[in-house]
């Protein structure tokens, strides 16, 4: 089976996070490019991993803010999924799971989500404020030979407002 066959195994249960067909082989040309692309510059990179010509960039940019895409639910599901085919590192027979977050500055202020940020860092290289955004990760742990790597199940763009409800309760992520 080749690798592409056998990562469409692993996805296609997430199509039921989607409403549309459409929606859902969007988001599989996304997946497929973020896996083969060179550089971290956006969607473009995707476009050129991919060999897509130059109007597939709208097309990409609607899936990512596109409602037909339940990300609650595709959040669930990627869980569900990720929970069956990784060996999951267990203590005490529950799985082990990492947060955690960054803020990345930003120079738009018209920019969405982008927020005036307080740094916790004690270096004084740092300005104790930024206009940025704030990402939070919660991730598994998973065993691999003698060693462990993190999953991530899922992230969060986190507004000032929201960042007041973390920590994230491990139900958000199980149900």
């Amino acid at each position: 089976m080749s690798l592409w066959a056998q990562r469409y195994c692993v996805v296609a249960p997430l199509r039921a996070a989607c409403s549309r067909q459409r929606s859902f082989l969007w988001l599989l040309v996304a997946l497929a490019g973020i896996c083969a692309r060179r550089d971290l510059l956006g969607v473009t990179s995707i476009v050129r991993a991919l060999g897509l010509t130059a109007r597939c960039c709208d097309r990409l940019l609607d899936c990512f803010h596109s409602p037909a895409v339940d990300v609650a639910c595709l959040t669930r599901l990627w869980t569900q999924r990720a929970l069956a085919i990784f060996p999951v590192h267990r203590l005490g027979g529950l799985p082990v799971l990492s947060g955690d977050g960054i803020k990345i500055p930003k120079s738009g202020r018209k920019m969405p989500a982008v927020k005036h940020l307080h740094q916790e860092s004690e270096g004084n290289s740092k300005p104790e404020y930024l206009m940025g955004h704030s990402i939070q990760v919660i991730s598994m742990l998973v065993a691999a030979e003698t060693s462990f790597f993190a999953v991530a199940l899922g992230y969060r763009l986190r507004s000032i407002g929201e960042a007041r409800c973390l920590p994230v309760r491990a139900a958000d992520y199980w149900t």
